[in-house]
């Protein structure tokens, strides 16, 4: 299983993005793909604030996500998880949202993280592989 963080899921969605070459066609070619419902939120977020789009255009993009990967709910086990390995790992701030992502990825076995932010995985999920398309 691989899990597609958000920075990604906006590389496949939109064709004007620096990166949707190599974030689409990995995706592509990626089989067994899963998100958090939570990377969806993030990703409408960041096509309407950061690129400007329509939020009735983000809106279609990613609604169209669930049928092309997996999309699950995030759980209270996956916040417990995250907070307590954030303790351990000394994680301050908005770090605890990529931790939050990577226990997520780790309760449905996801081997890899696939981000255009591997900065922000390293720290919360040494025991992943971490690609950057």
């Amino acid at each position: 299983m691989t899990y597609f963080d958000t920075s990604v899921l906006v590389g496949v969605l939109l064709q004007t993005h620096p990166k949707h070459k190599e974030c689409f066609g990995f995706f592509e070619q990626t089989r067994e793909r899963i998100t958090s419902a939570h990377a969806l939120a993030e990703a409408f977020s960041t096509l309407t604030a950061s690129y400007k789009i329509p939020n009735y255009i983000a809106a279609e993009l990613i609604l169209g996500l669930p049928v092309r990967l997996a999309v699950e709910p995030l759980l209270t086990d996956d916040y417990e998880m995250a907070i307590a390995e954030s303790q351990q790992r000394g994680v301050m701030g908005g770090g605890i949202y990529d931790a939050l992502h990577a226990a997520f990825a780790r309760r449905h076995f996801a081997r890899r993280i696939v981000t255009r932010n591997p900065g922000n995985f390293q720290h919360v999920a040494p025991d992943l592989e971490i690609v950057i398309p």
